[in-house]
């Protein structure tokens, strides 16, 4: 048992020291870590990204949408130029004006090709004139339209389509109809 005393009572420091020393060190080393700015940006970056990237979502999905719309429109164009560059013959022209819209379009449209009608064209703008609200409707007679030019025959060429979006939105839903419409004079 006395030895036992002696060792606690022993004169020496053991581990006080090496304590400190540790502590010290510790410290240091914190301190160190502190000051050390490596690697900050990679933790900016990671707690911007998230928001910039919700926020360029929505850009990058209006775009797509914007991009589908053109080709909508380059379409209904394929079936316009095909209208008016071939003479009108009823239903086989039709299917013949959406097949040109189809074919101009990698997208899934809805092609439509509206019925011949007899239409005068408006002065004041491009709409065509058949009738309504303009007096009675055009004979398709030479000269027979109120301001004495002559009437001609036109066919409302229309596409649609349904874009998805990339991500779902609240308020906006998750898909939405794009559409296109022409018309155009056949003779």
């Amino acid at each position: 048992m006395s030895r036992r005393l002696w060792i606690l009572s022993s004169p020496k420091p053991l581990a006080s020291g090496w304590v400190a020393a540790r502590v010290r060190s510790s410290v240091a080393q914190i301190s160190a870590l502190r000051r050390d700015r490596r690697g900050m940006s990679a933790v900016e970056f990671g707690l911007a990204a998230p928001v910039f990237m919700a926020m360029l979502t929505p850009v990058v999905d209006l775009g797509l949408a914007f991009s589908e719309q053109i080709r909508i429109n380059q379409a209904v164009q394929a079936g316009e130029q095909y209208a008016s560059s071939h003479p009108y013959s009823g239903s086989s022209w039709s299917s013949s004006v959406s097949s040109a819209m189809t074919n101009a379009t990698t997208l899934s449209i809805s092609p439509s090709v509206g019925g011949e009608t007899c239409g005068c064209p408006n002065s004041g703008n491009t709409a065509i004139v058949t009738g309504v609200g303009y007096g009675s409707p055009p004979s398709c007679t030479a000269n027979s339209c109120p301001d004495g030019s002559s009437p001609g025959y036109y066919v409302t060429i229309s596409a649609s389509a349904t874009y998805t979006s990339v991500m779902p939105y609240s308020i906006l839903g998750s898909t939405t109809t794009l559409s296109s419409q022409a018309v155009v004079r056949v003779e």
